[in-house]
Order: structure tokens, then sequence, then C-alpha cells
């Protein structure tokens, strides 16, 4: 329940990731937005984006920020798969809490000892083990020395790689990001501040799903070639929320005049169907 989204944009060169602070607490059944950014900076020059059970996703983050800052000048690459690894750990430790650790193993007592156990409770229990998720997606966006990347990373601990399509989304949201972004004629060739605007209207279009927050907007620039790197300042946000209700404002006004002058076209139609019926029963 969320929205985080990733677009390519500035000729391949630059990112702009977007979020809202919707946090969700399965365990807890907790819904709510909270005054602290969903967007994690990874370094200079890489972010993590996260939709999902928060408790889950907060370890998970600290172990891969651990991890990715142990890399010697890493690729968006190098750093998707740092991330997936500790996907994948994190995905194994609930998975052996959950299931093994009810019958008195963990992982390396299982295999050690499975051909002592019936095949029957193996083969359960192997299945069971590989069902359980970790409720969790991420997004690692960022830039390297071959310009911009993105990676979707989800259950059960598969990184995809999204470049082909130039932008990446997850959460509830997600439908009504891409339907705007499909209408809008997305490209990884516009602007950097055409990015900025589209990613802008994208979360905002996103707010019509449910448990999508709508009280607060983050957006972090990414930029290669050492440009200038960071989230947008409250003032920059103010603007963008200026120029979207005078837009929305525009817009429904000219779709007011457009539905009057169909209404006024059916109904002339309508009265003239009328018209050439009554001639007919009159004649």
């Amino acid at each position: 329940m969320t929205i985080c989204l990733a677009l390519v944009c500035d000729e391949g060169e630059s990112i702009v990731a977007v979020a809202d602070r919707m946090v969700s607490v399965e365990s807890l059944s907790l819904q709510f937005e909270q005054g602290t950014r969903k967007i994690e900076r990874l370094g200079t020059s890489f972010a993590a984006l996260t939709a999902g059970d928060a408790l889950a996703q907060t370890d998970l983050l600290r172990d891969a920020g651990e991890e990715v800052s142990k890399l010697d000048n890493p690729t968006v690459r190098d750093v998707a798969a740092a991330v997936e690894k500790c996907f994948i750990q994190h995905r194994d430790a609930l998975a052996e809490k959950l299931i093994l650790r009810r019958v008195g193993l963990d992982y390396a007592t299982f295999i050690e000892q499975q051909q002592n156990l019936l095949p029957e409770l193996v083969a359960g229990l192997w299945t069971t083990y590989q069902s359980v998720e970790l409720g969790v997606q991420l997004l690692i966006a960022g830039v390297d020395t071959s310009g911009a990347h993105l990676y979707q990373i989800s259950d059960p601990g598969i990184a995809e790689c999204f470049d082909s399509i130039g932008y990446a989304a997850i959460g509830s949201g997600l439908p009504h990001a891409e339907g705007f972004l499909t209408e809008a004629d997305y490209s990884s060739q516009i602007s950097l501040l055409q990015g900025i605007w589209l990613a802008y209207v994208a979360k905002r279009r996103s707010e019509r799903a449910p448990g999508v927050g709508s009280i607060f907007t983050d957006i972090l620039v990414i930029q290669g070639n050492d440009r200038d790197t960071g989230f947008l300042d409250t003032t920059a946000l103010e603007n963008l929320y200026i120029g979207y209700s005078d837009r929305l404002a525009e817009v429904s006004e000219a779709m007011a005049q457009a539905i009057s002058v169909v209404e006024q076209e059916i109904n002339q139609s309508f009265q003239k169907t009328e018209s050439a019926e009554g001639s007919e029963r009159d004649g």
C-alpha cells in the first residue's frame, strides 16, 4: 500500500525517484503516513525505494547499506546484486524461523539430516519453506559510468533490470502511475525537468489508489557526471504542487466545457430523432 516510482531521463544520464510516506505493518494491521522518507540513499549515486512490510524493510535496508558500503567503485548492477543477496538471506531467515524451527530444525541441520527423515516430511517442509515470502519490494536506482539504471527486487529474491522500459514502480499506486506515463508518451530521452514533472504527476495520479499517501511527496534526483544530486527542497515541491493544482483546474474547466458541448449535441440529435419519428407516425 504505497507508491514508489523511479524513471530514467536526461537522455539516460539521470534518475528521478518519487515516493509517498505511507507505512504498512501487516503483523499489527497498521497503516499510516510517517515523517521519514521511504527513499533510502545508498552512497551518493544510488538509492533504494521500498514497499511492503515496514518492519521487514528496516533490517533489510540496514544490512544492504552495510554491504554496499564495502563495495569499491560499484556499478548499479553491483549494488542491486548486493541488495538481492541480503534480500535472499532475510527471506531464508524468515522461512527458517516460521517453518523449520517449529519442528526443531535449522536450515543447516535440515539439509544434513533430511536423508534420515521421512520423504513426505522433507517434501512438505521444503515446499512450505520455499513458499514463504518476505513481503517486501524494492527499487534500486542509480547512475554509474555507463548511465542511469533501474532494478526491481521482490520475492523470492530476484533482481530484474528495467532499463529497457526506462521506469519502474511498486506499490498499490502502480497501475495509475504507469497509466499516466503511458498516456504522456514517456521516454528516457526527456529532459531532467520534464522527468521531475512527470514523476510528480504520476505520484499524484497514484493517490487515487487505496493506501497511497497524499500528505507527503519526496523526490530524489540522481545525476551523473558529478552534477548535483539530492532531494528537492520544500520550495520546489510547493511549486510543483501549485503547478499541478493550476493545471488540474484548467483540465477540469476544459472538461466541463467539453461535456456541455457534447450534451448539447446529444440533445439536438435526440430532438431530431423524436421529430423524425413523429413525422413518420403522422404520415
